[in-house]
C-alpha cells in the first residue's frame, strides 16, 4: 500500500496552508470511503514557508512503517520546485531510505483534467 503526499509550495497566510490541508484530508477521507486502489493515506507537505515540510512529512512516513511514497506536484506550472526542489528531496530520501519507494508524478498544470475543470468552471 502505497501513501499520496500532496506537495505544495507553501504560503506565509494560513488559510492557504489550511486550504492545502484541507484538500488533503478530503482525498484521504475518499480514499478511505471508496477503497480507491492501492492507496492507503493521502497527506499534505510544503516546500516553504510554512509546516509540515516535504522533508518532515518523508521522516515521519517512513517512521511509521511507510514502504511507498507518491509525490504529487500541486503546482499549476513545473518552476523550480517541480524541476529541482522535489526532485533533490527525493533523491535524498531514496539514498536516505533504500528500502522506501518513492515516485514522483507529474505536476497539476500538466495534466489534461485541468483544462476541463477551468472550462467547466467558467461555463457552468
Amino acid at each position: 500500500m502505497k501513501t499520496v503526499i500532496v506537495a505544495a509550495h507553501g504560503s506565509r497566510q494560513k488559510a492557504s496552508a489550511a486550504e492545502v490541508a484541507a484538500l488533503a484530508q478530503k482525498l484521504d477521507d475518499k480514499v478511505k470511503t471508496d477503497g480507491s486502489k492501492d492507496i492507503q493515506q493521502v497527506v499534505h507537505a510544503f516546500l516553504q514557508f510554512c509546516e509540515p515540510s516535504l522533508e518532515t512529512v518523508i521522516q515521519q512516513l517512513v517512521d511509521s512503517g511507510v514502504d511507498e511514497m507518491v509525490i504529487f506536484p500541486f503546482f499549476i506550472s513545473a518552476g523550480s520546485h517541480v524541476q529541482t526542489d522535489i526532485p533533490q528531496a527525493v533523491k535524498t530520501a531514496r539514498q536516505r531510505y533504500p528500502n522506501v519507494q518513492f515516485h514522483i508524478t507529474r505536476h497539476l498544470g500538466i495534466l489534461d483534467a485541468v483544462e476541463d475543470l477551468i472550462l467547466g468552471e467558467v461555463t457552468g
